[in-house]
């Protein structure tokens, strides 16, 4: 006998209910699963990343460890990881670059395996200083323990909130501009260099580069107004530092070149 047309419309009703119900969504923030994990980014991030705990982060990473950066490449392990670590940002045994999680922007949905669960994914917002990013984190459950396998951090870009705002730009003459060139050095592990194509000015840190632009004698903003900079000069009247102010407080570098 074949089904009237009332069936089959109740049928398909209920097939799209249970399906939508085995779709495995984002689970909420008061869900065991979320508060583990953001207890472990906050472990990883707060305890280990902020305060340079090499060894939080190493009891919290797995062996094969990978984290993916859009501007600085891929690293396929943990030793390599904590390495690099160790000779950047913590090279001096304090991270002044701290890394915050944007609040309410972190989302974990679930990983199952015929009904068990192995996984999760973990995304969300963060930033360092004056630069923020997206981020999408893969966690494995193994032997009851959440590692965080994979880590993708993509995005990059400044914050764009103005530090200053309502200024008019002037333009500098040809006989200004060589006075601005060189190099910065603001710590051991991070130089700046300002360098010129054609008539503009920009910052170029690790190849990353972003415009400055004049507004007063010795004072620029960034193409996002985000970071205030002002040339220092000596008692001859020479440029000899850079102090950048930005929305994680202000730097002083010292002009080497």
């Amino acid at each position: 006998m074949k089904l009237s047309i009332l069936k089959i419309q109740l049928i398909c009703i209920l097939g799209s209910i249970l399906y939508s119900h085995s779709i495995n969504a984002q689970v909420s923030e008061d869900s065991d699963l979320f508060r583990v994990l953001k207890e472990k980014d906050s472990l990883m991030f707060d305890v280990g990343f902020n305060e340079c705990n090499l060894d939080q982060i190493e009891s919290l990473l797995p062996e094969h460890f990978e984290f993916y950066h859009d501007k600085d490449g891929i690293t396929n392990t943990r030793i390599a990881f904590i390495q690099t670590l160790k000779e950047n940002l913590c090279s001096s045994g304090k991270n002044t670059t701290k890394r915050i999680l944007e609040q309410g922007s972190m989302e974990v949905f679930p990983l199952y395996n015929n009904g068990v669960l192995y996984g999760a994914i973990q995304t969300g917002r963060h930033s360092f200083g004056s630069v923020e990013a997206r981020f999408t984190n893969l966690w494995l459950l193994e032997n009851d323990e959440w590692k965080p396998f994979r880590m993708i951090s993509y995005d990059h870009k400044m914050k764009e909130s103005a530090v200053i705002s309502d200024v008019t730009f002037i333009k500098l003459s040809s006989d200004e501009i060589p006075a601005y060139l060189g190099q910065y050095k603001f710590s051991s592990d991070f130089t700046l260099s300002v360098i010129q194509e054609g008539n503009k000015l920009y910052g170029d840190a690790q190849g990353q580069k972003v415009e400055i632009k004049p507004y007063e004698k010795h004072k620029f903003l960034d193409q996002s107004q985000t970071m205030k900079l002002t040339f220092v000069t000596d008692t001859s009247g020479a440029i000899s530092g850079l102090q950048i102010q930005g929305p994680n407080g202000i730097m002083m570098g010292e002009k080497i070149n």
